[in-house]
């Protein structure tokens, strides 16, 4: 399974690590000033979404960045689900917001841009998955990415050890932080320097 998990010895599970993942991004963000981050996370009873909310949550405490709840929602894995957050953020003084997947990330740039934000300059937006998408939106979207291949031969290879016997529960690859145009320095804000 991907991004999923059902408690059976004869299923296991291949994915990225999420925790991992959103603390490469909010470590960046932190590098650079940001304090004020929101969250748009995916759709509510998944187990990414779950996964996601409980690492940001872990990773603003790690950097000592406030949670503010007002700055954390709930969308879908879908673009079009940012025109329902993305002004609340706003109002709300977030400097950058992390989306949980790059549809997501798509949707909030669209509807930064049709409220007349510059990005990065007035809000820094950061992916997840890194879809072939990323590279084609302006600016071209920072995000986390799943190396898709990797997860294809760990799939493979976790599926010839349960054919053969070795029960195996999750199998998790390390993510990567890609930078590109749609983050940056915080606008008036200091460069904070995290360890």
């Amino acid at each position: 399974m991907l991004d999923n998990y059902i408690p059976n010895k004869h299923v296991g599970y291949v994915g990225t690590d999420g925790f991992n993942g959103i603390d490469l991004a909010i470590k960046y963000l932190a590098d650079n000033g940001h304090q004020k981050i929101a969250l748009l996370n995916g759709s509510k009873n998944s187990m990414v979404t779950d996964e996601r909310f409980q690492a940001f949550t872990q990773s603003m405490t790690k950097h000592n960045i406030p949670l503010e709840p007002a700055l954390i929602a709930n969308g879908y894995y879908v673009p079009e689900c940012a025109k329902d957050h993305v002004s609340s953020f706003l109002q709300n003084g977030a400097t950058a917001i992390l989306c949980a997947s790059d549809l997501i990330a798509s949707g909030v740039i669209a509807e930064l841009k049709r409220l007349g934000k510059r990005i990065p300059e007035d809000v820094s937006v950061i992916g997840f998955d890194d879809l072939p998408i990323a590279q084609h939106l302006t600016p071209t979207l920072t995000t986390i990415r799943q190396d898709r291949v990797a997860i294809g031969k760990s799939a493979f290879m976790m599926l010839e050890e349960l054919i053969g016997g070795v029960s195996i529960s999750k199998l998790l690859l390390k993510p990567e932080l890609i930078v590109r145009n749609s983050a940056g320095m915080c606008t008036g804000g200091r460069r904070i320097v995290t360890g």
